[in-house]
């Protein structure tokens, strides 16, 4: 009985008058705005810390070893690492890869400009899926290719500040003892949209810089090793620590092991502070979202006074009464969210397709606004909102108790 009188009241056409129609479609209109609000809040969010962490450990990966002291002093140290020490740390369970690099400051300098910025050095086998992804022309040379150690990849960022394309040549200064001075082809130019790293990088042969330096074949700025979890980086930290606790025995030096979360703290701490952000604004939409829910509901009470006393009249307890508007204000709920769902997903697909609103590289490490679905968050979000505001429901629903059948009858 409770589900046919609340198809009754909240059916369009059963002669609703008054106005319940009105409040009915704005309680659905403000679930509705709420939950799309908050679908797109979350995704933001989750789409911009993901996008900036990847490409954060697309440059530098999750854990970085280096040289305790180095850049403390003009003399570069190296981090030894022989075959055995690469073993050692590979046979760990959380350690997915491990990339030596070498990296050494320099000046680029052309006819039009110069500019200085950190040159990194990798070898065959570095993973270059991250720098793939992202080459706008050009790519890194191919074994076939007659340029031996002599190229450069360089952003665009860079490349335009200096007027340089693909295949062009410039002079690349290292200052050393003396100042060394590099020839070099740029064979590739990659975008990443990560302003400041884009800036701040380019990429050549590891053997190259190694040479420079007077470095042995074992010898290298720093590791990056990449784990099989980033959720789990501590549990790695932990691991990598103990591999080079030993190398220190064995080698009298010190090495400083890092998290990405050590050497990007503060970009980290800026992505914690979306997550209090997005709490608040969930918050104030869902507060906004029951408000308006609770005002319909008190608008068809009141409007359906007459009715309410007719059925307590006839024997409805005050319990079945309830049900009756728990019932319709669940029906008001569903469709908000349906209609809610459904404006929310399409608005993240279609900016995920087309990146229709744009942002500025240079504030926000991103040129458009990152959209991240995910079924498990998509869920609870549901879950949690639909639950919230049958809650909020009881709130007018406590209003029938105090209906009293013999005045409410001539209530109109």
């Amino acid at each position: 009985m409770e589900k046919f009188l609340a198809r009754r009241l909240y059916g369009r056409d059963e002669g609703v008058k008054g106005g319940s129609r009105p409040a009915i479609i704005i309680a659905t209109t403000g679930i509705a705005v709420g939950l799309v609000v908050m679908i797109l809040t979350l995704a933001v969010t989750r789409g911009f810390k993901s996008q900036v962490r990847d490409k954060v450990m697309g440059f530098s990966q999750h854990i970085t070893v280096t040289n305790y002291y180095a850049g403390l002093s003009t003399f570069e140290d190296p981090v030894p690492c022989t075959d055995s020490t690469m073993y050692a740390l590979l046979s760990q369970s959380l350690i997915e890869r491990v990339q030596p690099y070498v990296s050494k400051p320099c000046i680029i300098r052309t006819p039009e400009a110069f500019h200085g910025f950190m040159l990194k050095g990798i070898n065959a086998d570095y993973d270059r899926t991250f720098l793939n992804r992202y080459m706008v022309r050009g790519g890194f040379p191919q074994p076939q290719d007659s340029l031996g150690n002599n190229w450069i990849v360089l952003s665009r960022a860079i490349a335009d500040m200096l007027g340089l394309d693909v295949d062009a040549k410039a002079d690349v200064y290292f200052m050393q003892d003396q100042v060394r001075i590099r020839r070099l082809t740029v064979t590739g130019i990659y975008e990443t949209g990560f302003l400041e790293y884009d800036r701040m990088f380019g990429i050549t042969e590891l053997q190259l810089l190694q040479r420079l330096n007077g470095w042995e074949p074992y010898e290298y700025s720093g590791l990056e090793i990449g784990l099989t979890d980033v959720r789990k980086v501590d549990d790695g930290y932990g691991q990598v620590r103990d591999v080079i606790n030993v190398l220190e025995k064995q080698t009298d030096e010190s090495f400083l092991v890092q998290t990405l979360y050590d050497t990007h703290s503060g970009l980290f701490a800026w992505l914690d502070v979306l997550d209090l952000n997005v709490w608040i604004i969930l918050a104030l939409m869902l507060g906004i979202a029951g408000f308006t829910m609770i005002s319909g509901l008190l608008i068809i009470i009141f409007e359906r006074t007459a009715t309410i006393g007719t059925l307590k009249s006839l024997g409805a307890s005050n319990k079945t009464v309830r049900g009756v508007f728990m019932r319709l204000a669940s029906f008001i709920i569903l469709k908000g969210m349906v209609i809610g769902n459904l404006v929310g997903v399409i608005i993240c697909l279609v900016q995920q397709w087309f990146h229709i609103i744009p942002l500025d590289p240079a504030n926000y490490y991103l040129d458009s606004v990152p959209m991240q679905l995910g079924a498990g968050w998509f869920i609870i979000l549901n879950i949690v909102m639909f639950l919230l505001s049958m809650m909020m429901m009881l709130i007018p629903c406590a209003v029938i108790s105090r209906i009293v059948p013999s005045k409410s009858i001539r209530f109109e």
